[in-house]
């Protein structure tokens, strides 16, 4: 229920604010004055798209808000979205040049978040909204809420869609296994591949070094000769230099540590003349290993080009490819079970949708019987209403969303007039009141707070108008509504009652909105009645109605 609406910047209106109630509200006014306006403003609270184009000439920006209540439905629907939970909230939509900003509660939101939180709050109905009565869907829809089968559909649903995932998933497995044994022998090949080549990132970088050393053996062997030759003589001289400063030392005690150096020095000769003879005589005789070695390099350097990864990579891509391998064979036992699991639940799902089938016919009777009643009370004593259910032949393949049924909405204006389907054969303002009826007997099984009705009096008047104004009325025992009208016949028996005005001044025009009451109501309704100035009229009229 809209507690409080605030308008400002949008088109026409520079400043609107309405304090709503529950009960019956409508609002009136001159063809043009701006009525769409306010349904427009609500589409946008609903999270209808909007963008720059709303924004009042010469206004920055433009704005919409709204206080809603929502009752314990509302606060549910804000702790599942992650909001603190609370009956009413405060929505605020701003529009600008460059982008706009929607806010719950002082938090900003998307306007997906922004539908789904005011979906079912409020029900706004126009002539559009009729028209979709036609709509086998929608009425299927409609049946199964008076029925109070949402239950049933839901536990369908829940099978059928379970059952749509299952064979696009058993399809997908087909396909795969239609191509599995091609793709099993590429995988082995590539298996075979990797594992004749053995990577080993150790393995490579000794080969590296190895093809280094072989490729400088000649320079390598001469150096270490030269080397071991320089030092052999080197050591000769130098251990007679030990010698002198031992001998020195024993008389002359500051040579003791020049004895040690050099001491120590002659001894780290010694083992680097070691180190080079054992890097010498384990130097190759030549290199003939050198060619072994590039052939297996070269095989590294193939694999790591053709599948563009280093030789850690090559390990990790080995692993990846028996995994799909595994992953394949799998896929081939599941297939098995799947296709049981689909057998097992294509029984569930026609024996689900056979249920709803039977509840739908045990329903219809009522239904037909209610519409009937209330397209009486509506100004259609001499219409005949059907509602008839075609059930389709309980395969898998006759499934679909809302079951094995499809529904035909048969109607007849006058006696004698053979019953066609609604869409053939309604008019606007038949339409209207067929579209009410069905309303008012959801009334006491709808959740919306809100109804708001524009254009309900499309194609009507006369005596037709005042049993819809009652009916309108009726409905506002359970629901705040909410209707622009026309009809006096209508405005007359509102609660609370709002004009919309135009004002053009200096060159600007804007759109007013206005609660009237007293002497200003009584002049509206004069408008309406076609006499502005006849008050008595007017006066007349309400007591009349009222």
């Amino acid at each position: 229920m809209i507690l409080e609406l605030k308008i400002s910047n949008l088109v026409l209106i520079e400043n609107i604010h309405l304090d709503l109630d529950k009960g019956f509200v409508v609002f009136t006014g001159e063809t043009g004055a701006g009525k769409s306006l306010l349904i427009k403003a609500v589409k946008l609270l609903l999270g209808e798209k909007g963008g720059a184009n709303y924004i009042r000439p010469g206004a920055k920006e433009g704005e919409i808000e709204a206080i809603i209540w929502g009752g314990e439905k509302l606060s549910q629907k804000l702790q599942e979205a992650g909001y603190t939970p609370q009956e009413e909230i405060h929505v605020r939509r701003i529009f600008s040049p460059n982008r706009q900003k929607i806010y719950i509660n002082g938090s900003p939101v998307t306007l997906t978040e922004l539908s789904k939180l005011t979906k079912d709050l409020i029900l706004l109905t126009s002539q559009h909204e009729f028209y979709t009565l036609l709509s086998s869907e929608k009425q299927l829809e409609f049946l199964d809420h008076f029925l109070e089968l949402i239950p049933y559909l839901k536990e369908y649903q829940e099978l059928y869609y379970k059952y749509k995932s299952l064979v696009s998933q058993i399809k997908e497995i087909e396909e795969k296994i239609a191509s599995s044994q091609l793709r099993k022998d590429f995988l082995l090949f590539q298996i075979r591949e990797i594992e004749e080549l053995k990577p080993n990132p150790e393995e490579e970088e000794n080969l590296q070094k190895e093809r280094e050393k072989l490729k400088n053996l000649s320079l390598l062997k001469e150096k270490t000769q030269f080397l071991l030759s320089n030092l052999e003589e080197i050591e000769k001289n130098f251990y007679q230099i030990v010698s002198s400063f031992e001998s020195l030392s024993k008389i002359e005690h500051k040579f003791k540590d020049h004895y040690s150096k050099v001491f120590s020095m002659y001894y780290e000769l010694k083992e680097i003349a070691r180190d080079l003879i054992d890097y010498s005589s384990h130097l190759p005789e030549d290199d003939t290993a050198l060619n072994e070695i590039e052939e297996r390099l070269s095989k590294y350097e193939k694999l790591k080009r053709k599948y563009k990864r280093d030789t850690q990579g090559l390990i990790k891509l080995l692993e990846e490819l028996k995994e799909e391998i595994s992953l394949l064979e799998v896929g081939e036992e599941n297939y098995e079970n799947l296709l049981k699991e689909e057998e097992t639940l294509k029984k569930k799902l026609i024996e689900s949708a056979l249920k709803l089938s039977e509840e739908r016919l045990k329903g219809i009777p009522k239904l037909q019987s209610l519409l009937k009643k209330e397209l009486k009370d509506l100004g259609m004593e001499k219409a005949d209403f059907k509602i008839e259910l075609i059930l389709r032949e309980p395969k898998i393949e006759n499934l679909g969303p809302l079951g094995l049924d499809e529904v035909k909405f048969l109607f007849s204006s006058n006696p004698g007039v053979p019953l066609k389907p609604l869409e053939k054969v309604a008019s606007g303002g038949e339409l209207s009141r067929i579209f009410l009826a069905c309303k008012s007997i959801l009334k006491e099984k709808t959740e919306a707070g809100s109804l708001i009705f524009d254009e309900v009096d499309v194609g009507i008047g006369g005596t037709t108008a005042k049993k819809i104004a009652q009916k309108l009325k009726d409905l506002s025992q359970n629901y705040q509504v909410l209707c622009v009208t026309h009809l006096p016949q209508i405005a007359v028996l509102a609660d609370i009652h709002y004009v919309v005005e135009k004002e053009i001044k200096e060159k600007e025009t804007k759109t007013k909105i206005k609660k009237v009451e007293g002497e200003e109501r009584l002049k509206e309704i004069a408008r309406m009645l076609g006499d502005p100035q006849n008050l008595e009229l007017a006066k007349s009229f309400l007591e009349a109605q009222v």
